[in-house]
């Protein structure tokens, strides 16, 4: 490929609800789009939402997944070209470059970061042993593995009370162990999981290791006010406690703000020339799928534009 040749218009990374807006766009503005994706198939974070989506204006999903393949369908018969199981090894922002993990490089005339956000970890030991062997994903797709078992959720927010109410239907007790002196839920939630009989609070409480032997058998919480530490038997533990960005190839390369998100300015372009960032990854303060595919249509709509003008499309 010579120095100034391009495999296509927009190359987008990430295929959540961010990157199949943008993509969707790039198909109806004639721009020619490579999309790359590291799971076996699109959806992102909609792949992890198991509830009824009501709030996505003029259209309802069961899940995730439904609203998933309602985006896939939009494109028709413009469906672009979707490197799915696809890893970046490096991003070049200043090229407009990016080489996938087996080592095959691919430029653009414009980047699209839609990389979106992973759940924050604990990083405490147990955690990674324990994946699926008593850690679970979902309350709401893994509530029955909870049946008359001990529960322990980590988190004071929505997500964390939402899944304490869903998993203490079926568990024979859920604990709920959060860092800070209050809880950061909406009342909706915080009222019923106070007066549930099931549920019981460790507030300025932490995680400091999983235990078991095939399976989680217990947890080891230590109070950080006190600095008193207690075991706990449980065999369900669902972790809830935020996300982070997916930013890694991009530290030092591009403007960042203090919490690790990509910074953009209302064109949704990052501080480098060309490359614009979409999605959760941009966007802490409303991390919905109605802002991300609004970010994917203004972010695609700027690049159209500034393309035109320079006479490239």
């Amino acid at each position: 490929m010579g120095k100034n040749s391009f495999d296509a218009d927009v190359i987008i990374i990430g295929a959540g609800p961010a990157g199949l807006s943008a993509a969707v766009w790039c198909a109806d503005l004639g721009l020619s789009t490579i999309v790359f994706e590291k799971e076996a198939e699109p959806g992102g974070q909609l792949l992890r939402i198991f509830n009824p989506i009501r709030n996505y204006i003029g259209l309802e999903a069961a899940n995730g997944l439904e609203l998933r393949d309602l985006f896939l369908h939009t494109f028709g018969a413009k469906t672009p070209v979707i490197h799915l199981s696809t890893g970046i090894a490096e991003i070049d922002p200043a090229a407009k470059s990016i080489v996938t993990t087996s080592g095959d490089r691919f430029a653009a005339r414009a980047l699209i970061i839609a990389t979106g956000v992973r759940r924050r970890k604990l990083n405490v030991p147990g955690e990674d042993v324990f994946q699926g062997k008593g850690i679970i994903e979902s309350g709401t797709k893994e509530k029955e593995k909870a049946q008359n078992k001990t529960a322990l959720i980590v988190g004071g927010g929505d997500a964390a009370l939402e899944n304490a109410l869903i998993l203490a239907d079926f568990a024979s007790k859920v604990y709920v162990a959060h860092r800070r002196s209050e809880l950061k839920a909406r009342s909706e939630f915080t009222e019923k999981a106070l007066d549930h009989p099931k549920i019981e609070f460790r507030l300025e409480t932490v995680v400091n290791a999983i235990k078991g032997s095939s399976e989680v058998e217990a947890v080891e919480l230590i109070n950080i006010k006190t600095g008193k530490a207690e075991e706990v038997a449980a065999e369900i533990i669902l972790v809830r406690i935020g996300v982070e960005p997916n930013i890694e190839l991009l530290q030092g390369k591009i403007d960042l703000d203090s919490k690790g998100y990509i910074q953009i300015n209302s064109n949704c372009e990052t501080s480098s020339s060309g490359v614009y960032a979409i999605g959760d990854a941009a966007n802490m303060v409303a991390p919905t799928i109605s802002t991300a595919t609004g970010m994917g249509a203004t972010a695609t709509k700027a690049i159209f534009g500034s393309l035109r003008d320079a006479n490239n499309v």
